[in-house]
C-alpha cells in the first residue's frame, strides 16, 4: 500500500510539473473556485467601507482570529470582538479568510506548549471551526511560519507540526470550508516539512512582495506561484501581495531632520549617547532590538544605524519592480501589471491584496515616516481611495469609474 501511495504521489508531481509549465487547468483548482463562488479577490485587514470594497469587486477579506480564551479560561473579549466584526462582513455578502492564532499566543495566554500538548491545540482548532464556520468561509492556519517574529518560540520543525496537527483535526469536519497554510515567499524548508500534512490541505498560500526591495519583473510573481504549485501539488492562493505607495532612499537633509527629532546632529553623537539614545526610541523599535539582539545591548545604538537604519530613517531601496516608483501612481501601475499576470494562472484560486488602508505608524519601529508597515493601503490614512484602488477595481470589474 505504501508503494502504491508513493507512486500516486510521484504521478501527481509529474502532472503538476507539466501543468505548471503549460498552464493547464487543474480540476481541483476549478472545484475550489466553484466552491468559493469564483476566483478569490480579497483584501487584508479591511476597513469598514463595505460599499467601496464591494464596488471594487473585493468579495473576500482576510484578518486574524485572536486567541479565543483569557488566562482564566473564559472567552476573550478580543475574540468576541472578532466574531462581531466577521459577522459584519458576512452579513454584507463578504467571505472571511480567517487566520488562526500564532504559536506565542498558546504560550503567553494559554500557558502551554502547543506542540508539546497537541490534543489541546487540536481542541482549540476544532472549537474555532465549530464556533466560526457560519461567519467565516476559510481558515489559514497561523501565518508565515519561518519568520522569526511569528514563529518563535517554536522552531521551524515544531511550527510545521503546529500547523499540521490542526489541519489533521479539521480535515474530517471542515466540509465545503477550505483549510490551508501559507509561507513568506517560497520557503522550501517549510513546505518540505509540511509534506506529510499536505493531504489535509485544500490549498497552500504564499505571500509575495517582489520588487519592493530589489529589481524584479511582474512575471516573477507568476513564476513563484508556479514553483509553489510544483512543490506542493495543491491549489495556490496568494494570501498577501502589495507595493508601497511611498518609499526610496532618504537624502542627507531628510536624515538630518530625523536625527533632529531625537535631539542629535550626527549618527556618531547618537551612538555615543548609548542607551540614552535607545530609550528615546519608540517601544516597538526597542522591542525589535531586544528580539533580534537580546544579548548585545552595548551595540544597540550602533545597530540602529548599521543594521536597522532602514527602519530608523524609513529608507527603502531605489530598486523596484520594473523601475516602478514607490508613489501612489506607481502603486497603481504595480497592481495592474501583477494582477494582470496572476489572474491568468490556472493553478491559482485567488489573490488577496495587502492591504486595505495605510497605518499611522510602522508596527515594527513605531515611526510614522517609515513606509515598511504604513504605506501598503489601497486607501489613505483618512480613508480616501488611492489610484491603486481604481486600478484594482479596473482589473477585477473591467471599469475604473
Amino acid at each position: 500500500m505504501r508503494a502504491i501511495a508513493t507512486m500516486e504521489a510521484l504521478f501527481l508531481t509529474i502532472i503538476c510539473f507539466f501543468s505548471s509549465i503549460l498552464n493547464l487547468p487543474d480540476k481541483r483548482v476549478e472545484a475550489l473556485k466553484e466552491q468559493n463562488g469564483g476566483f478569490i479577490y480579497g483584501v487584508c485587514h479591511p476597513n469598514e467601507n463595505y460599499d467601496m470594497l464591494a464596488d471594487a469587486g473585493l468579495t473576500w477579506v482576510r484578518f486574524d482570529i485572536p486567541y479565543p480564551y483569557e488566562r482564566d479560561g473564559s472567552i476573550s473579549r478580543n475574540y468576541l470582538n472578532f466574531k462581531d466584526r466577521a459577522k459584519g462582513y458576512t452579513d454584507r455578502g463578504f467571505k472571511v479568510m480567517a487566520i488562526t492564532p500564532y504559536p506565542k499566543d498558546y504560550f503567553n495566554i494559554g500557558g502551554f506548549d502547543p506542540v508539546g500538548e497537541i490534543e489541546k491545540t487540536q481542541e482549540i482548532a476544532v472549537f474555532l471551526y465549530n464556533d466560526l464556520k457560519d461567519i467565516t468561509s476559510a481558515f489559514q492556519i497561523t501565518n508565515e511560519m519561518g519568520i522569526d517574529g511569528f514563529t518563535k518560540p517554536l522552531t521551524l520543525e515544531e511550527a510545521a507540526v503546529f500547523i499540521g496537527v490542526q489541519l489533521q483535526a479539521l480535515h474530517p469536519i471542515a466540509e465545503n470550508f477550505p483549510i490551508g497554510y501559507n509561507s513568506a515567499g517560497i520557503n522550501k524548508n517549510l513546505h518540505k516539512l509540511m509534506k506529510p500534512y499536505l493531504p489535509y490541505c485544500d490549498y497552500v498560500g504564499i505571500d509575495l512582495y517582489n520588487g519592493n526591495q530589489g529589481n524584479s519583473k511582474a512575471s516573477s510573481y507568476a513564476d513563484d506561484v508556479k514553483e509553489l504549485y510544483r512543490l506542493t501539488c495543491k491549489p495556490i492562493i496568494v494570501e498577501e501581495f502589495g507595493f508601497w505607495s511611498e518609499g526610496g532612499p532618504k537624502s542627507a537633509e531628510q536624515k538630518a531632520q530625523i536625527l533632529g527629532v531625537y535631539g542629535y546632529s550626527t549618527e556618531a553623537e547618537a551612538i555615543a549617547d548609548g542607551m540614552n539614545f535607545i530609550n528615546k526610541l519608540p517601544y516597538q523599535f526597542r522591542q525589535r532590538l531586544q528580539d533580534l539582539y537580546p544579548d548585545e545591548q552595548e551595540h544597540w545604538a550602533e545597530y540602529v544605524f548599521s543594521k536597522e537604519y532602514q527602519h530608523f530613517y524609513g529608507e527603502t531601496s531605489e530598486k523596484t519592480m520594473e523601475n516602478i516608483p514607490h508613489t501612489p501612481e506607481g502603486q497603481a501601475k504595480y497592481f495592474k501589471r501583477v494582477m494582470g499576470e496572476l489572474k491568468e494562472l490556472n493553478c491559482l484560486a485567488g489573490i488577496i491584496i495587502y492591504c486595505c488602508q495605510d497605518m499611522p505608524i510602522c508596527y515594527v519601529c513605531g515611526h510614522s515616516w517609515c513606509p515598511f508597515e504604513t504605506k501598503w493601503g489601497l486607501f489613505n490614512l483618512d480613508g480616501t481611495p488611492k489610484p491603486a484602488y481604481y486600478a484594482v477595481k479596473e482589473i477585477i470589474t473591467g471599469s475604473a469609474s
